[in-house]
């Protein structure tokens, strides 16, 4: 078996079944009922008081991705070594865990530069790391992409190029990565070369929301958060002061970092300690704001901000009257998918498969259902609420 397509979710109510590496494609399950829908049950009137539940969705990008197995021993080995659940664990939620691994990755690499070994995956840059070799921002990326896939996360590559060449010269490219936070429910940038994240009102944004904000509302509403200490920075604040390195001097995040969103690629792929960076399938967000720089000439998604932000790890729900039941269908997209959860009532989660008949009696009842990987994280959860 191909090891990037183990732990396949298996679903009797799939169709069209394509297996590739995060869940059996198919076609729409049988039309759901909606919020506001009332329906007969057992002969008598019920009504969907609420639904609220991350969609299931195909795409042409959604096919292009390849995720790391939980079956790979180099992602045990890495877990292992340095230790990485400990990194993790004093975090106050999931979030908070995924920016203590961040810290940890940034502070790992002690000389900043132009690589001086050839390292492939992240055991061996972490190993070139410790021999005191000089390494830059693609191989941070390459460490915390695999290093949030041994602790059950998906992480993914981001490789950005300036809309326009820097006068001067200096530093026209970077490798960044995007993080799925099942917490926040979205893809959310994080940067690891810079231990960095970027907000507004609160909410951590994505690469396309950060390049939205920064090109066509001046970057006014950004908070640039750095670091486990979470120290918040405004456009105004940068530079921002990252640390020296011998034989290449200050890092800083400079005032003009983000022009570096002007074109976005997508590395779809994260089996990085095996494969490499899958260039021949990158897809990249461009439009007029880039006009005369070249760069990569790849696909372009249609809808920038939504095709190359499906979302992952759900429990997309079906609802589908069944004579005295309520049939719940479900469906995800889950790298190493493991078992679906559900609970009613605020009951105890229980596992079931991808159709459950909710027998509801009178009143109101509430429903919620996840996707759990093989290393035991869970998704974000759905809820249904029926009152009859």
């Amino acid at each position: 078996m191909n090891p990037f397509v183990s732990g396949c979710a298996v679903s009797r109510a799939f169709v069209a079944l394509v297996c590739s590496g995060f869940g059996l494609l198919a076609q729409p399950l049988t039309p759901s009922l909606t919020e506001g829908a009332t329906f007969e049950l057992a002969g008598t009137t019920a009504t969907v008081l609420k639904v609220d539940a991350l969609p299931w969705v195909e795409s042409e990008y959604t096919r292009r991705f390849r995720f790391d197995s939980a079956d790979n021993p180099k992602l045990r080995e890495l877990r292992q070594r340095y230790q990485l659940e400990a990194v993790v664990a004093p975090g106050r939620d999931e979030f908070d865990r995924q920016v203590l691994l961040l810290d940890w990755v940034h502070h790992r690499f002690t000389r900043f530069g132009r690589p001086t070994a050839e390292a492939r995956g992240a055991l061996e840059i972490l190993e070139a790391v410790e021999e005191g070799h000089t390494f830059f921002c693609s191989q941070y990326a390459h460490v915390f992409v695999s290093a949030a896939a041994s602790l059950g996360w998906v992480d993914r590559v981001l490789a950005l190029r300036r809309h326009q060449d820097p006068p001067g010269g200096g530093s026209s490219e970077h490798s960044t990565t995007e993080i799925w936070s099942n917490q926040h429910r979205k893809w959310v940038m994080m940067d690891p070369t810079a231990k960095l994240f970027i907000e507004k009102d609160g909410m951590p944004l994505n690469a396309w929301e950060i390049r939205q904000e920064w090109f066509h509302r001046a970057g006014r509403d950004l908070v640039f958060v750095v670091g486990k200490e979470r120290q918040r920075y405004r456009k105004s604040d940068l530079p921002i002061w990252l640390g020296r390195f011998a034989g290449f001097g200050d890092l800083t995040v400079p005032a003009d970092e983000l022009d570096k969103y002007g074109f976005i690629g997508f590395i779809p792929n994260t089996d990085l300690m095996d494969s490499g960076l899958d260039y021949a399938n990158m897809f990249i967000v461009r439009d007029a704001l880039c006009d005369g720089t070249r760069w990569h000439v790849r696909d372009a998604p249609a809808n920038p901000a939504t095709d190359p932000y499906f979302p992952i790890h759900q429990a997309a729900v079906t609802l589908t009257p069944a004579g005295d039941t309520l049939g719940v269908g479900l469906q995800t997209l889950t790298p190493n998918f493991q078992t679906y959860e559900i609970r009613v009532d605020g009951g105890p989660w229980r596992p079931t498969g991808d159709r459950y008949d909710w027998r509801i009696k009178p009143g109101v009842h509430r429903l919620q259902a996840r996707a759990v990987n093989q290393f035991g994280v869970a998704g974000p959860a759905s809820t249904v609420v029926i009152q009859r």
